[in-house]
């Protein structure tokens, strides 16, 4: 058979297409964050939400400011730089900075994702390239929280070094780990480390989500 008699159409990806929004796609995606943050928020304490709100604010405002000195359509409302702003501040530790964490914000959202043309046009993930470009400032991304500490939302945060499961691998300290963690202990994620990443079973729910 000729193919020309297919009466094929040839168009650009996406092939499959639904009724879901962007913004549906992005609050779902938030809504399958929320395991993860609910039990950071009970390992490091309710700072994690001044933290988590400080970034999502901050991701939002550099979105609608570049996009408005620019004159482009507001796009705010598709919840993309929300969900950017969440994900930077969890791979980030509970003690940064304000001000760390706001210039990742602008540095995820202007030179990372709008500068290329904004969602899907960007060739590397906002948060996790904003979490290079931090890891550059100061120390700051290295010095994690002891789980369990519950720090009050408005109390003071203290910049401690406590050992996480990565730095042991970084080194292959592997009895190290053993005498600190438990398989048991970092599945269910008390121990150190970034806002998001401590516990497993929480993200799993979120992937089940």
């Amino acid at each position: 058979m000729d193919y020309k008699e297919l009466n094929l159409i040839g168009s650009s990806s996406p092939h499959i297409r639904t009724k879901d929004g962007t913004a549906h796609i992005m609050a779902e995606v938030l809504i399958a964050l929320v395991p993860a943050l609910a039990f950071s928020v009970y390992n490091f304490g309710w700072y994690v939400l001044t933290v988590t709100a400080v970034s999502v604010v901050g991701c939002c405002f550099f979105e609608w400011l570049y996009r408005a000195l620019m004159k482009k359509n507001n796009t705010i409302g598709d919840c993309s730089a929300a969900v950017t702003g969440m994900l930077i501040a969890f791979v980030c530790p509970v003690n940064l900075p304000y001000w760390i964490l706001i210039i990742g914000d602008f540095f995820a959202i202007v030179i990372v994702k709008q500068i290329y043309g904004g969602l899907g046009k960007h060739f590397l993930s906002p948060a996790l390239a904003s979490r290079a470009f931090m890891l550059s400032l100061a120390g700051a991304m290295s010095s994690w929280m002891v789980p369990g500490s519950r720090t009050p939302i408005f109390g003071a945060v203290d910049a401690v070094t406590y050992p996480t499961p990565m730095s042991f691998l970084h080194t292959g300290d592997l009895e190290g780990l053993q005498a600190v963690y438990d398989i048991k202990t970092m599945f269910l994620g008390m121990i150190g480390g970034s806002m998001g990443e401590v516990s497993a079973l929480c993200l799993l729910l979120g992937l089940v989500y």
